[in-house]
């Protein structure tokens, strides 16, 4: 295959992948804004750096480091290190001057860890009162592998989802009627998702539409009495419980969270079974949901409701 055939390959794609400059300096000034004010805030807050190790020191920023792994997420590149090299190295020189090599960044990626967990929640959605909550299966392998796995042995665990057994993490999701992100959690894969959820739903009121797995008389009642209504579907062997028609109609809408999910597994590369890092495995995870609260869906419960003329009644 001659190099020629190559650039024009990448170049044509470039075309659909490139991200518009416009875009690119919103994300990167609004990024670099808070690691500035996060520096502010830290400063003289933190233990003591270790001595400093041999080689060269970094040449990125924080900001800089954040908004390249943002960039990937909201990509259709599949593969980092084909995006770094055949790329971001190419088409974003001029953005990224002092731009290292591949094996160096993956050492100094995981120093944003921090920043980009901030930045998520500081970049939470509006609370708006009706939230949905849903937790998705994070596999670190294939389940006949799962005995031989090192990277995350220590933390992945067995747990069961609705298609079947995995090897692996949760990821733990409050979102509003609007689509945007209000809180996240990460737990190990058998952690019981009603357990896992009440510290995300605590400090929330208003109304809370979740599946059967939330469904418990104490966590109902902890919630209640902190504000926060938690609405679910029963179960067969319980007693049909009575919700208002809008309530009806706003948990039959609860697919929107699902409709997230989904978006956060294929138009965001979060996760994959190939990680040799812990660290930097949540990294890319949490570049994913930073780039999510950034660019939201467009979605609404309400609206659909509306839409469909379905809305029987507002709430008080």
């Amino acid at each position: 295959m001659s190099w020629s055939y190559l650039c024009d390959f990448f170049t044509d794609e470039s075309k659909e992948i490139a991200m518009d400059m416009h875009q690119l300096t919103r994300i990167f000034c609004e990024i670099d804004d808070f690691c500035k004010e996060l520096n502010c805030f830290t400063e003289g807050k933190f233990l003591p750096a270790q001595s400093s190790k041999r080689g060269p020191a970094c040449c990125l920023s924080d900001s800089e480091i954040m908004t390249i792994l943002i960039l990937f997420q909201s990509s259709r590149w599949r593969d980092f290190k084909n995006y770094y090299n055949n790329f971001l190295s190419i088409f974003y020189k001029k953005e990224f001057p002092k731009l290292p090599s591949y094996n160096r960044f993956i050492e100094i990626m995981k120093r944003v860890i921090f920043h980009l967990i901030l930045f998520a929640q500081v970049r939470s959605g509006k609370r708006t009162g009706i939230y949905y909550i849903d937790s998705t299966c994070l596999p670190v392998c294939h389940i006949k592998r799962s005995r031989r796995h090192k990277t995350f042995d220590e933390i992945a665990q067995y747990g069961r989802t609705s298609v079947g057994w995995f090897f692996g993490l949760k990821l733990h999701l409050v979102i509003n009627d609007r689509g945007e992100l209000i809180a996240f959690k990460f737990t190990s894969g058998k952690q019981n998702d009603a357990k896992a959820g009440e510290s995300i739903m605590e400090n929330l009121k208003g109304l809370m539409f979740g599946d059967k797995g939330y469904i418990g008389k104490k966590l109902f009642s902890r919630l209640l009495d902190n504000g926060l209504k938690l609405i679910t579907r029963g179960r067969k062997n319980m007693k049909e419980k009575i919700y208002s028609p809008f309530e009806k109609q706003l948990l039959d809408k609860r697919g929107i969270i699902e409709t997230v999910i989904n978006h956060f597994k294929h138009h965001y590369h979060i996760w994959h079974t190939r990680h040799r890092s812990v660290l930097n495995a949540m990294t890319h995870l949490m570049a994913g949901i930073a780039a999510y609260a950034i660019e939201p869906l467009k979605i609404s419960a309400i609206r659909l409701l509306s839409g469909n003329n379905l809305l029987a009644e507002t709430p008080n």
